[in-house]
């Protein structure tokens, strides 16, 4: 995708990518992260808290959002200022979910975006929902 200034965005602008969580991608995480919660490790732990499998770590899901904005909408023009993100529903190992940024503002002085972020799975249910504001740098500078 090429460069976007924040002339080149408009409100309603949508970015939509589907990602499968496997093993590797969990494995991987809980190396790095050494979050080895029962939830994330154990079964038998999982289903005891009314879960249906292995959940997938929230920031694990939320990671993705971070080239998703620095690399396809806004773009790697931008800078996350801020992020805030609601979890409502468990997303289980094998589980394909779609992910969506979506223009909701733009403010030219501010050289700044904010988008609705969105996380779901199959069926349409919603699992992560948030909003982001994001920057331009040298937005001013001539």
């Amino acid at each position: 995708m090429a460069l976007l200034e924040i002339d080149d965005i408009k409100v309603g602008d949508t970015y939509t990518e589907e990602i499968e969580f496997d093993e590797k991608q969990f494995a991987s995480f809980i190396s790095v992260t050494k979050d080895t919660a029962g939830i994330h490790t154990s079964r038998d732990f999982s289903r005891g808290k009314q879960f249906d499998d292995l959940v997938v770590h929230g920031f694990l899901l939320s990671m993705h959002f971070s080239r998703i904005l620095g690399m396809e909408l806004p773009g790697e023009n931008t800078v996350i200022g801020t992020i805030d993100l609601k979890f409502h529903e468990p997303v289980y190992i094998g589980d394909v979910v779609k992910y969506r940024a979506t223009v909701q503002r733009i403010i030219q002085p501010l050289g700044s975006v904010m988008l609705g972020l969105e996380i779901s799975k199959s069926g349409g249910i919603i699992c992560v929902e948030g909003k982001t504001m994001c920057v331009f740098k040298d937005h001013n500078k001539g």
